[in-house]
């Protein structure tokens, strides 16, 4: 898969991510196994779902772009997002006992393989832009 159709099918789940944390907020709390939903609650999540909403559009805007240090550092943050807070939500759930559910783990599932992906294209940007160097 080239890197372009890479970041525009994550920027379209980052929106799609997005949508039911801002228009379906109490849907979304409860399916991540929330027991009590409250305004708290739902500030939070539509907050985070306006940061992944601009996150995807972060990676739309520059699917197309040449390989330069800000696209690598695109690629980075975009690994690395997912990732620590694949950690983050493994170490709530496991050592706080925060309440977790079966869409939890499938979608703590997906994140990691997100996260791993995009640390793949962030390394064959790196290796490809060192080859250049050395040619140059």
């Amino acid at each position: 898969m080239s890197r372009s159709l890479f970041l525009l099918l994550a920027g379209i789940y980052g929106f799609f991510l997005a949508i039911p944390m801002l228009f379906f907020t109490e849907s979304s709390l409860l399916n991540y196994g929330v027991p009590k939903v409250d305004l708290d609650h739902i500030a939070i999540m539509q907050y985070l779902g306006i940061s992944n909403a601009m996150i995807g559009l972060l990676f739309l805007l520059n699917r197309n772009q040449p390989n330069s240090y800000s696209l690598r550092t695109v690629l980075l943050l975009g690994a690395l997002n997912p990732l620590v807070g694949v950690v983050a939500g493994v170490y709530h759930v496991m050592v706080l006992n925060v309440p977790f559910s079966t869409f939890f783990v499938a979608d703590t599932l997906f994140r990691l393989a997100l996260g791993l992906a995009f640390l793949y294209y962030y390394n064959r940007e790196s290796k490809a832009a060192g080859a250049n160097a050395v040619l140059a």
